[in-house]
């Protein structure tokens, strides 16, 4: 009886306001741990009241502001058009939460994903590419990973660690046909911290094309990576603004370091196409 009190200990959540953030879902008790898993940011699976979500909080070994990148590039990837499961932010209180590795996560808002049903997890032999369902969404992919520099997906050839992590492509199952998944965004925007990886043009100006699985490249066109290159061109900078500063005060950065941090995203949009359409297309690099 007193396992079963212990996990069943309910932690009421407080909300935030953002774009997308919580808009079509959101926990508001977190009432169980179900599992533990051993990534950079110690993912710990709990069950709602709305349902199964995967958690991650402050404490966590990469960081908090690997919450805030998860948050920021979340909403972008949203706000472009990629499909990205509903997500929330909640306020930990009561319920003590350990990792995988024995870490107490600290209390304060945590991010939380909905879990998926009906998912397929990395796709290297193409089952599920020919069904997709919008077959652009594999250009918007590219230009959107290549936009917030997230090297967690497909990193450049040059990458410290270059192979494709395909634990972070997810396809969705819907009336016999495949959606793809645009989901864990910790890794996005700098490699250090934020203020570091955020002090020069760098990441304005890298040159290098992520998210380009080989397995993407015989299902893209030209026409679709200009349309995805437009769409990034073409975001409300204030919408970005907005996005930056709803990031939870507890992940950080300081108030400089957002306004330096939503401007060089703004900046990058601008430069994208110049990015990857000579690398994919004048290069030769797509598959058609």
């Amino acid at each position: 009886m007193a396992f079963l009190i212990a996990i069943d200990i309910l932690s009421h959540c407080f909300t935030y306001g953002a774009m997308r953030c919580g808009h079509n879902w959101q926990p508001t008790i977190i009432k169980r741990v179900i599992d533990r898993y051993a990534s950079s940011t110690e993912v710990v699976q709990v069950a709602t009241d709305v349902g199964n979500a995967y958690l991650k909080g402050m404490g966590n070994r990469q960081g908090d502001e690997s919450l805030a990148c998860e948050f920021v590039g979340s909403e972008l990837a949203a706000l472009v058009g990629l499909t990205v499961p509903p997500f929330a932010v909640v306020e930990l209180q009561e319920l003590e939460i350990v990792t995988v590795s024995g870490r107490l996560l600290t209390k304060g808002p945590a991010f939380l994903s909905q879990a998926q049903e009906k998912t397929i997890t990395g796709d290297a032999e193409g089952r599920c590419l020919g069904r997709l369902r919008n077959r652009s969404d594999l250009a918007l992919m590219i230009v959107f990973d290549t936009w917030v520099r997230n090297p967690d997906r497909c990193p450049p050839s040059d990458h410290l660690i270059p192979e494709p992590n395909r634990d972070n492509v997810m396809f969705r199952s819907v009336g016999g046909w495949f959606e793809l998944l645009a989901f864990d965004h910790t890794h996005c925007f700098t490699e250090t911290d934020l203020e570091t990886g955020l002090a020069g043009d760098f990441f304005v100006d890298d040159p290098n094309v992520y998210g380009a699985f080989p397995e993407f490249l015989p299902h893209v066109d030209e026409a679709d990576l200009r349309a995805a290159c437009k769409t990034i061109a073409d975001i409300d900078g204030e919408q970005v603004l907005e996005i930056v500063a709803a990031v939870p005060q507890p992940w950080g950065p300081s108030q400089a370091i957002r306004t330096r941090w939503a401007q060089q995203i703004i900046n990058r949009a601008a430069r994208v196409e110049d990015i990857v359409i000579p690398t994919l297309i004048n290069q030769g690099q797509l598959g058609l």
